[in-house]
């Protein structure tokens, strides 16, 4: 997507985030279109990667775009401090939901090694929206540590299976996506 495609994006999830977190919906449909694209439906993890991938190509902006980019980001922050209890009720939800895709989909690597192999660099997003959305997972429940306990398990067949090497997105987002955190994202999987 185009910077300004995901300022928009950014801008009309944070018009919705309210009655969002009141809802009992995960994937919340945004309707319409910005430059030409469906909008994608409003998550966390989804509000979560475009705040990131923004903040990565903030020397991109021009200073119009970098000054919303700023007030969006503060407003995002805003409703994070205000909404602690449904965020974090919010992230369990979608962190269930999105171990399940990410299940699935090493389940199909395992299956078909060269898909798995061809198609890394867009599956992966279902890892990289985890590992945005575990830091909201802050309470010690045991449903909590059932899904970090399910991660960890993917995490190791991951780890089996991946050949560690270079970033496999646009260079410009390294900086935000580091090797630490995003171990997944410096590598591929190894054939067969």
């Amino acid at each position: 997507m185009s910077l300004e495609s995901d300022l928009a994006t950014l801008r009309a999830f944070l018009a919705e985030i309210e009655l969002y977190l009141k809802s009992d919906v995960i994937y919340w449909p945004m309707g319409g279109q910005a430059f030409g694209q469906q909008m994608p439906a409003l998550t966390l993890g989804g509000l979560l990667f475009v705040r990131r991938t923004l903040s990565a190509r903030r020397d991109q902006l021009v200073p119009a775009q970098a000054s919303e980019f700023d007030q969006l980001n503060r407003q995002a922050e805003a409703f994070f401090s205000r909404w602690p209890v449904n965020i974090e009720k919010k992230a369990l939800k979608e962190i269930s939901s999105r171990l399940n895709v990410w299940t699935a989909t090493l389940d199909e690597c395992t299956e078909s090694p060269a898909a798995c192999i061809e198609n890394y660099h867009t599956t992966v997003n279902a890892r990289v929206y985890l590992a945005l959305l575990m830091p909201l997972a802050v309470s010690q429940s045991a449903e909590t540590e059932k899904l970090r306990a399910r991660l960890a398990a993917l995490d190791v067949r991951l780890r089996n299976m991946l050949f560690a090497g270079e970033f496999i997105w646009e260079a410009d987002l390294a900086s935000d996506f580091s090797r630490e955190e995003f171990w997944f994202l410096y590598g591929r999987p190894r054939k067969r």
